[in-house]
């Protein structure tokens, strides 16, 4: 998927601009982390915006993928820069700031998933 698709609720905007099945590989800070097996990882690229004038938290880790009826959180949360760097899981944003982050997921290799939530903003996924 490679069309931006946004959503809206509770004061926070969210628009997934990318999800890619792969690479299968992150390397951070000198550390290579890859899939286990029967795995793969799924990336989600979105930006993330507060509509408030007042800092607020966001935890990543209301973000999921659904397998079925299981819930995959991510395993990583990264910058979204050039180069790689781990994000706070929970980051504050000021009033009306954005931020990019990568979401990644480790997620069944031979499973799709139908959904990407990050409560309370669901957005459907196209089968790839």
């Amino acid at each position: 998927m490679d069309q931006p698709v946004n959503r809206a609720g509770d004061s926070w905007d969210l628009t997934l601009r990318k999800l890619t099945d792969g690479p299968n590989a992150y390397n951070v800070e000198g550390v290579a982390y890859s899939p286990v097996k029967g795995q793969r990882f799924i990336w989600a690229h979105i930006t993330l915006h507060n509509q408030q004038k007042v800092p607020r938290k966001f935890n990543f880790d209301r973000c999921e993928l659904d397998d079925g009826d299981q819930q995959i959180l991510p395993a990583k949360v990264d910058f979204d820069a050039f180069v790689t760097h781990d994000a706070n899981r929970e980051p504050e944003l000021s009033g009306d700031e954005t931020i990019t982050r990568r979401l990644i997921f480790a997620y069944p290799k031979h499973h799709s998933p139908t959904r990407l939530t990050c409560l309370p903003m669901v957005i459907a996924l196209p089968q790839f």
